[in-house]
């Protein structure tokens, strides 16, 4: 089954306003729909296309793209040969599929654009291209869009769900509350929370009907990303499974700032550095770095390493978090869907919310100040993302927790560099101190 994916529509764009010039690049983690993407796109927007996939293409192909590029009609020819598809002028699309595990390929689109008698797109992650790619020639004429897992209102539309979030939407814009939508909007959210947007994991879910399905599906792209790490990055493989393995331990701490000696002791952040960038540039994590300064300056002064560590997925989050025991036995599931939630269990909220802004676009930091002699924490901020000129703070409150005093404070102290502050809790909408409360599934529309 293939859902709609509001990231069709820009790729559309792309074809009508960048090719031939540009080749599209696919970024995303893998097992995130990319390549069922690409292949959509050549089905309904090109006469035909053609799939190369360099984690199966025979070394006939790879040799192509290294040795044939001096005689382009041999090569097209050759292509359509492989792939027994025939390939139309300016109307057939040629994929280029996992690029980073062959970026010769990734080379060669400077001359197959100049020629231009095809469009092309490629899919893959920048995790592992910088060792591959050494005196490899990377191509300027990439137009990039980055692939997520399925948002909430996907989620919604996956269930053949149209109707809710026009509603929302119009709630969220009038700030008037939910009322009797309220509890469904939040059931609805808490099984987004638990199977997550990974279209593999959802799809078993709709099937199944059940979280195990869901759960099983899950685990096998754990295991498949845990494989990717092994394999791409051979030298760093211990340090980025460690780091991996220690995300939910670190977001369950109360402060929830990812301390790199857990995850090895006496570790230091020079031998973790490449680990996390790679997990980065892979897209399974993100990072939501802390805030040193925010005064007098549009540029924001990051203390690095200090950071907060999420998955890109919330439902992988929640397999990750009880992989050695079946679903059925795991706590996050009982208190998610019992609406029970405590405090350390509120990772899932702030993992989902984490989510939902990187799916908006948006750059997130928190932001936190310590007593200077006792060094214990005064104020901190879950989230901060910029509206036009202005800092928006987020709290993110679990059922086990209500106090918004660092968020009342933080405004004091930066008030004219502040926008609207938000609460995102378990309950209505409402004004309180000039703070919105909104429910947790309004963070899809921040």
């Amino acid at each position: 089954m293939m859902f709609e994916r509001k990231i069709f529509q820009e790729m559309l764009k792309w074809k009508e306003q960048h090719a031939p010039h540009y080749a599209l690049f696919l970024k995303g983690a893998r097992r995130v729909g990319k390549t069922t993407l690409a292949e959509k796109l050549g089905r309904e927007a090109y006469e035909s296309y053609i799939l190369i996939r360099f984690d199966q293409a025979d070394q006939v192909v790879k040799d192509l793209f290294v040795n044939g590029l001096r005689d382009l009609d041999g090569f097209f020819a050759q292509l359509q040969f492989e792939y027994k598809t025939q390939l139309y002028r300016r109307k057939s699309l040629i994929i280029l599929d996992e690029i980073q595990l062959f970026p010769q390929a990734r080379q060669a689109l400077k001359t197959l654009l100049e020629d231009g008698r095809y469009d092309y797109l490629e899919t893959g992650s920048l995790a592992g291209m910088t060792k591959r790619s050494k005196d490899i020639l990377i191509p300027s004429e990439e137009y990039t869009l980055e692939v997520h897992p399925l948002d909430f209102e996907e989620f919604l539309w996956a269930r053949a769900d149209t109707f809710t979030m026009p509603l929302m939407r119009e709630h969220f814009d009038s700030k008037k509350p939910m009322g009797a939508l309220h509890q469904s909007m939040m059931r609805s959210f808490r099984e987004y929370m638990l199977v997550g947007g990974m279209p593999q994991v959802v799809q078993a879910f709709i099937n199944g009907k059940d979280y195990g399905a869901a759960d099983s599906e899950k685990q096998r792209i754990l295991s498949f990303w845990q494989d990717g790490m092994r394999e791409q990055s051979k030298e760093n493989c211990d340090y980025l499974q460690a780091f991996f393995a220690q995300i939910p331990s670190e977001q369950m701490r109360r402060n929830k700032r990812y301390v790199i000696s857990h995850a090895t002791p006496n570790a230091r952040w020079r031998e973790y550095e490449k680990p996390i960038h790679w997990l980065e540039a892979s897209m399974m994590i993100d990072r939501v770095c802390a805030l040193e300064n925010i005064d007098g300056t549009d540029d924001f002064a990051v203390a690095d390493p200090v950071f907060r560590c999420y998955l890109s997925d919330t439902g992988l989050l929640v397999s990750l978090a009880f992989s050695d025991r079946p679903y059925l036995e795991n706590e996050l599931y009982r208190a998610v869907l019992r609406d029970q939630l405590q405090v350390n269990e509120g990772m899932l909220v702030e993992n989902v919310v984490a989510q939902c802004l990187k799916a908006n676009g948006h750059r997130a930091y928190f932001y936190a100040e310590r007593h200077p002699e006792t060094r214990k924490t005064t104020m901190e901020i879950d989230f901060l993302i910029r509206q036009g000129k202005k800092i928006v703070p987020i709290e993110v409150k679990s059922s086990g927790s209500s106090s918004i005093k660092s968020l009342l404070r933080f405004r004091e102290k930066f008030g004219k560099r502040i926008g609207q502050a938000i609460v995102l809790h378990h309950g209505e909408i409402k004004r309180q101190d000039d703070v919105w409360y909104l429910p947790y599934y309004m963070a899809t529309l921040l």
